[in-house]
């Protein structure tokens, strides 16, 4: 999984525009079942792929670029187990990290991979599952794998234990990322059939550590920093967030320190996404391929004065990324509001599945063909302490136990710096944003959709 040479990578970037441009789910004249791969890093922001050049050029240039995605739940395991359901959290119960498998485990006869596999499809999963698998039965694989190949180990990145199809190998002094791809490219090389393959690799969740030949790489680069970062006033923000005080120096070294090593461990997360689709190329198979590319919530890396937090509503931790290469090449960007429940339901309908359960989710087929369609005006967004809404314009959030409220305009604020919250002139607008989360906040199936309009915001 050598990194391709400038060369190399524009003419496997080539090869891919070659593929097609014509939008809709499917290519004219396609196998029934397509392949689906489904790529969630672990901890990615929605703008780290600046620091993944091969990412960027031969899948997020290639695909429909869901540029308002939001994760049910902003943390690994109840996100991960909406994917895996297509449930929002309140329907799965699982909102903190552990307990977070031994509740899926009573679900995990009727979920995504289950569907998927009735439906006729060979389903893989590599590398990290739902938080708590690896302090249970590790020896246990859930229904619906013909492939199982899942760390079972604490986190780690050179010491790490994979339960392989039922046998516990261990990987000491080894750097697992490029492990977990060869397990991945195992699992297409030897599918004969539609396969399914998850691929959750525990890149790059801290403590980031690099493969040995990135160390160092990111050390004179510049950490990005965006006008909310160690947001000067905070006054307008809830009780949790105005008790941090200003970053000191130490501490903005700290983050910038932090920033260098989880761009550095992302380079062979790259390499690899490089290979696959150097393979898939290759074999022919990128032409009946869906690739998804997302994560299972952002990191606040300084912003409002926040250092290292994930389990917030903020957009650096909520919205993430969701690239959704498709056989046709179809690239465009959708700015509809999307969530992570809805990429299940897709991936359900796409694949010809029926799910043995009523989804909350919406399925993205028709923006996978029109990102300009008709859609949803809103999708939940939630946290350990507070409930929220996002729509195209506002983030609205609710804070409990002390009921306070933040509200965002989108369209002239997008670092959410100054909360409009009672202001007389966004009255409208947060009676309506607050009408729809509290509907949200119980729903189930249909009811998960919201249609409602809200007010334009003042001047428009």
């Amino acid at each position: 999984m050598d990194m391709l040479d400038r060369r190399g990578l524009l003419k496997l970037a080539a090869s891919l525009t070659a593929l097609g441009s014509a939008p809709g789910p499917a290519r004219a004249g396609a196998p029934a079942k397509p392949n689906i791969i489904h790529i969630c890093a672990d901890d990615l922001r929605s703008d780290d792929y600046l620091v993944m050049p091969n990412l960027t050029a031969l899948l997020r240039k290639h695909a429909v670029r869901f540029e308002s995605h939001f994760v049910a739940f902003s943390l690994c395991a109840p996100s991960r187990v909406s994917m895996l359901t297509g449930l929002q959290a309140h329907n799965h119960g699982v909102i903190k990290d552990k307990p977070g498998y031994p509740i899926y485990r009573t679900m995990e006869d009727n979920a995504l991979p289950v569907w998927l596999a009735d439906a006729g499809y060979r389903v893989g999963h590599i590398g990290k599952f739902v938080n708590g698998y690896e302090d249970g039965d590790t020896l246990h694989i859930p229904p619906g794998y013909a492939d199982w190949r899942v760390v079972a180990s604490e986190e780690s990145y050179t010491d790490v234990t994979l339960n392989e199809n039922g046998t516990l190998v261990e990987y000491k002094d080894t750097y697992i990322t490029p492990v977990l791809f060869q397990k991945l490219f195992d699992f297409i090389a030897g599918a004969t059939g539609p396969y399914a393959a998850f691929f959750w690799p525990n890149c790059v969740h801290w403590p980031a550590i690099p493969a040995p030949e990135d160390e160092g790489t990111f050390d004179h680069v510049a950490m990005p920093l965006p006008p909310n970062f160690n947001e000067e006033d905070v006054s307008d923000k809830p009780h949790y967030v105005q008790r941090h005080r200003p970053m000191t120096t130490h501490d903005i070294h700290r983050v910038q320190m932090k920033w260098r090593r989880r761009a550095e461990c992302l380079q062979s997360f790259d390499r690899g996404i490089a290979a696959l689709i150097q393979m898939l190329v290759d074999n022919g198979q990128i032409a009946n391929t869906h690739i998804l590319f997302t994560s299972d919530n952002g990191f606040l890396e300084g912003e409002h004065r926040l250092m290292e937090e994930k389990n917030m509503l903020y957009e650096e931790c909520a919205r993430v990324p969701l690239y959704w290469m498709q056989p046709n090449g179809y690239n465009k960007t959708c700015s509809r509001p999307v969530s992570n429940v809805d990429a299940t339901a897709a991936m359900v309908e796409i694949a010809g599945a029926t799910a043995g359960r009523v989804l909350d989710g919406t399925s993205l087929v028709p923006l996978l063909g029109d990102v300009n369609a008709k859609w949803n005006k809103a999708v939940l967004i939630r946290c350990w302490q507070a409930w929220g809404v996002a729509s195209h314009n506002y983030r609205y959030m609710e804070w409990h136990p002390r009921g306070e409220i933040e509200l965002y305009d989108m369209t002239v604020d997008p670092w959410q710096l100054d909360n409009k919250a009672g202001l007389a002139e966004y009255a409208a607008i947060q009676a309506s944003l607050a009408a729809s989360l509290e509907a949200l906040r119980g729903c189930a199936g249909a009811s998960c959709a919201w249609k409602g309009k809200f007010p334009p915001p003042p001047g428009r």
